[in-house]
């Protein structure tokens, strides 16, 4: 809670931030190791389904642009 409060982000749960970080890292094409170790998730199984969706639209995205 004291870093949420350093940055403002009381209302904010620690379960929604790592999932939007590991959602973030994963767009941005991060592999699991970097995203783990922002998150500290232990597994990749649990990276993979946050991140994984993500990683999903941008592909779609650049997939999409190829065409043009």
């Amino acid at each position: 809670m004291a870093v949420r409060r350093q940055i403002g982000a009381e209302k904010y749960d620690l379960h929604g931030l790592r999932y939007s970080a590991a959602a973030e890292l994963g767009a941005l094409g991060l592999d699991d190791d970097y995203i783990m170790a922002v998150t500290g998730h232990s597994s990749k199984e649990m990276v993979a389904k946050y991140a994984d969706p993500a990683r999903q639209r941008a592909r779609a995205k650049l997939a999409q642009s190829k065409r043009r």
